[in-house]
């Protein structure tokens, strides 16, 4: 019985933490006061994110512990993507790259958010961001590094979200012009 309810326990808060990263209204997060000013700003469009340093205080936001407030960070990265160039579109895509690989949930369940906040070209970009990074950083075969890629984010990732992860690096795979690698 004792080992039946601490299962229970467990599944209940993993449960929770996948569910706790869904992305919601905006008005949501400009209530928080642990969601920075430079957030807020990003979301009213206030600054040029290619001349700014609060854009990359948001992109390490992202991996912020808080699943409250992530996804309204990875959110405003999302943002950022096809608008992105030079240095912030660097940093876009190491950052991209890197949760994906470390926080595949908070990563899909944004990008696979029912929020109507969030669109189809925000997946293909984030795909596409992360393909270009593992192209840049592939000392060997892309195939081969794409294959690393995926595998650490699988290990990292729910089981609820797997196929969400799937579909993401599905997108990379076609970005990257790979043919189906399992």
């Amino acid at each position: 019985m004792r080992k039946f309810l601490l299962l229970s326990i467990c599944f209940c808060v993993v449960g929770f933490s996948v569910l706790s990263q869904e992305l919601k209204d905006p008005n949501y997060y400009y209530a928080l006061p642990n969601v920075s000013q430079d957030a807020k700003d990003c979301y009213a469009q206030l600054f040029d994110i290619n001349n700014s340093p609060k854009s990359f205080s948001i992109l390490d936001s992202m991996f912020t512990q808080n699943k409250d407030t992530q996804p309204f960070y990875i959110y405003l990265a999302c943002t950022m993507l096809p608008k992105a160039d030079g240095e912030l579109r660097t940093q876009l895509n190491i950052v991209c790259r890197h949760l994906t690989e470390q926080d595949p949930d908070a990563v899909a369940n944004v990008l696979y958010s029912k929020s109507k906040l969030m669109r189809s070209s925000y997946r293909s970009a984030w795909g596409h961001r992360v393909g270009v990074e593992i192209r840049l950083t592939c000392e060997t075969d892309p195939t081969i590094c794409f294959k690393r890629s995926r595998s650490r984010a699988l290990q990292n990732c729910a089981d609820d979200n797997k196929d969400k992860l799937e579909a993401i690096y599905n997108l990379i795979r076609q970005d990257m012009s790979l043919h189906s690698q399992r």
